[in-house]
Order: structure tokens, then C-alpha cells, then sequence
């Protein structure tokens, strides 16, 4: 009777470390990283080393050069659930250059035969974040990233994560979104000025650049989601811009569900759009007929006494402001918190808003000495914002670091 129980008492013993064996192989198997191959200073084990955004020598994969395709793969040592999946890409700090091709990723229970998961997959990779979520959780071994059709160089993979569920949480730092509005669509390019001041106010924000094509509703709805998005300024009158570029952020402007702060060029799009939109042509001051004027809302300064020969593109003749000037708010709004009622900002243009939109309020006007009247407008309810002046150009640094600050503030805080 004594033997028998300890055969029993033996047995649950038994089970019992086997069950912690399978439960320490789930959680404490050390995952191992390979790759179709890899640039020098870039192995397959920096995409799992912890530390998601360096993009210095050894924290980060990077495929070979000359390649078409490329894979990057882990063994987990042992099966495990695998709902969802963090992926921080790209060789460039805030830059996706080059952009990623065709890339999906694939799961294998034996590293041999690859059963392709849909939902990751994307045709053309443009973010530096991205969470993929499954529509069901998988338990399996082995996931690899697959990638085809690179867009100059070889994919650069910085950091991957794996979380057991479809709905696990992601914790990831607020980030924004500089959005270069020019019809120069090299990145890192304009409106990159933006970063430095951010990071002065908030050291710990993470951002990405895009060009003004890409910015969309489809693009800010992929997780983890922009905090913001800042707006450069441009070069070209608006006669001369592709209106089909600024679809997206026509969309997105509609919705008034992103916090936005656009200077110049950047501000004098938002307010097109909100009072003529995409469909209809644009034109400037230059091309402009006086009985049927197609962008009534955007007009120059004035032009030089005499001017005759006005050509689009050409600004010789026109009366431009820059450099520090004063303007005065109008308007209480809490991103003019701790700035006297008159303030010196940076202004570099010749093109200016004639008015508020509807549903638009002005904000900030030109004070003494400021011929632009239009300074700040604000969208009704929203914090959206269209700023003549440049809060990300060198001049006048206390106050862009106020202005600035009080805005990531009021767009942290905000609920759409």
C-alpha cells in the first residue's frame, strides 16, 4: 500500500515537471534570429536586441545590397502563441529611404514549409511603425519576414516584437509626423526643421517624415497611430502644385481627427482646402482672372510699383515679409499660454490667407509693422492649426519652443 502510493506521489511529480518543462520551454527558450543574409555590422540578431530605434552599427538588420529578395526569420526553439507583432524598420532615424517592396510575413512549424500570413502583408511598405495584428492567434515555432521588390537598397529591420494575443497591448511612445508639402518628394527634406524643436520640448518623441502624397486617412490609421502631424511650407504658387497630392490631406482635414500645425505654405494649403478643396483647378495672383478668380482665399502681399510682367513662379516683383515680426493674438486659445498678447515670430513669404474659412476662426492677426493680417487660424472645435509664420525656422526660439510645447500638450490631451 506505502509502494503504491509513492508510485502515485512519483507520477504527479512527474507530471508536474514536465508540465514545467513545456511551460520553461514557451518562456524561457532563447529565440535565435537568422537571415537570408546580412550587410556588414547589420546581423540578424540586432532586429531582437531590445533597444527598437537605434539605427547604429549592430542594432539593426540590414539585407544585402544586391539583392532582390530577402528574408529574416526567428526560431523560437519551441512552439509559442503569437497574436500580434511590433515591426520598427528602416536604416534612417526618421526617414524611410529607401521604401520597403512587396513584404509579408510567414509562419512554419518546421522552418521548411511556410504558411503565409494575410493580414501582414503590404504591398508597398512606407511607415517606420507598424503593429500587425492577426485575426486569430497562431502557436508556431518558427516567423519569417519576407521581402521582395526593394525600393533602391536592401530592407533595414531595427527591431521586431511578438505578443501573444490579437489584442495584446502595444506600449510605444508618442510619435509624430513631419509632412513635407513641396513638390521635392526627397526625404529627409522640408519640414524635417519641425523635429529638433519638437525634441527640444519632449526629448523622448519619435517621428517619421513623409511626403505630401502619402499623407492620408488609410496612411494615420495604421497603429502605432501619429500623436500629431506637422505641415512644411512650399515654394510654388498654388497654380503651379499638383492638387492630386493633396487629396489625402484633404480627407484628413474632413475627418478632424488628427491634431495638425502647419506653417506657411502648409497653412495656406489647409485653408485652400477647406474653402475650395481638390476638384476644381487652382491658380495664383499672377495667372489669376480678375471676374472669375479660381482661389479667391489665397492672394499675395502686393507687388513692387510698376510691376507689370507678373509670371507664375517668379517672385522678383512681389512684396514678401521676413524675418522677425510681430503678431498679436486675437483670440484666447491654449497655445498662446505663457506668451504676452504680442509676440515676434519668423515670417518668410509673399503669399498669404485673405480670410478664415468657414468653421475656421482667426486666432492671431499682424501686429505693428506686419502687413500679412492672416497670422493663425484655428479650426472650430479642433486642434488644427494654419500659421503664416514659422515656428521651425530659426529667429525667435523662445517662443517656438512655447508655441510648440503648448501644442503636442493641447494634441495629447485632445479626444476626437
Amino acid at each position: 500500500m506505502k509502494s503504491r502510493r509513492s508510485f502515485g506521489k512519483l507520477r504527479i511529480l512527474g507530471t508536474f515537471i514536465a508540465v514545467l518543462g513545456w511551460w520553461w520551454a514557451d518562456v524561457g527558450a532563447e529565440p535565435v534570429a537568422s537571415a537570408s543574409g546580412s550587410a556588414d555590422g547589420a546581423p540578424p540578431g540586432g532586429a531582437m536586441d531590445g533597444d527598437r530605434f537605434s539605427v547604429e552599427s549592430g542594432t539593426l538588420w540590414r539585407g544585402d545590397a544586391g539583392a532582390s529578395r530577402w528574408w529574416w526569420q526567428v526560431d523560437f526553439g519551441t512552439p509559442r502563441p503569437v497574436g500580434a507583432l511590433l515591426q520598427v524598420q528602416g536604416g534612417h532615424e526618421f526617414v524611410l529611404n529607401p521604401e520597403t517592396g512587396s513584404s509579408v510575413w510567414q509562419a512554419s512549424a518546421d522552418g521548411l514549409t511556410w504558411t503565409r500570413l494575410p493580414e501582414t502583408g503590404v504591398p508597398r511598405e512606407t511607415h517606420l511603425f507598424r503593429i500587425h495584428r492577426l485575426s486569430t492567434a497562431i502557436r508556431t515555432r518558427y516567423l519569417r519576414w519576407a521581402v521582395e521588390g526593394g525600393v533602391g537598397s536592401a530592407p533595414a529591420l531595427r527591431e521586431v516584437e511578438f505578443y501573444p494575443e490579437t489584442n495584446s497591448p502595444v506600449a510605444f511612445p508618442d510619435w509624430v509626423l513631419a509632412v513635407n508639402v513641396t513638390e521635392d518628394a526627397s526625404l529627409p527634406g522640408h519640414g524635417q526643421e519641425f523635429l529638433p524643436l519638437a525634441r527640444s520640448v519632449r526629448p523622448e518623441l519619435k517621428a517619421q517624415q513623409i511626403w505630401i502624397p502619402e499623407f492620408s486617412p488609410e496612411w494615420i490609421s495604421v497603429e502605432p497611430r501619429p500623436m500629431a502631424a506637422f505641415l512644411s511650407g512650399s515654394f510654388r504658387d498654388w497654380c503651379e502644385v499638383n492638387r492630386d497630392h493633396w487629396k489625402g490631406a484633404e480627407r484628413i482635414l474632413r475627418a478632424g481627427r488628427l491634431p495638425m500645425w502647419a506653417s506657411c505654405g502648409g497653412a495656406q494649403g489647409l485653408a485652400i482646402l477647406a474653402e475650395n478643396g481638390t476638384e476644381q483647378p487652382w491658380d495664383c495672383p499672377h495667372c489669376r482672372k480678375a471676374d472669375a478668380p479660381r482661389l479667391p482665399i489665397y492672394t499675395h502681399i502686393g507687388h513692387r510699383p510698376g510691376a507689370t510682367a507678373l509670371t507664375c513662379g517668379h517672385y522678383d516683383d512681389c512684396v514678401f515679409e521676413r524675418g522677425p515680426h510681430r503678431v498679436r493674438s486675437r483670440l484666447a486659445d491654449p497655445v498662446f499660454e505663457g506668451l504676452p498678447p504680442e509676440f515676434s515670430v519668423m515670417e518668410s513669404h509673399c503669399g498669404q490667407i485673405g480670410w478664415a474659412p468657414g468653421g475656421w476662426d482667426l486666432i492671431a492677426e499682424g501686429g505693428p509693422g506686419t502687413k500679412t493680417r492672416v497670422q493663425c487660424l484655428r479650426l472650430r472645435g479642433h486642434p488644427v492649426y494654419a500659421a503664416q509664420f514659422h515656428i521651425e525656422m530659426d529667429g525667435t526660439p523662445e517662443v517656438s519652443r512655447t508655441l510648440l510645447g503648448n501644442f503636442l500638450r493641447v494634441a495629447k490631451q485632445w479626444t476626437p
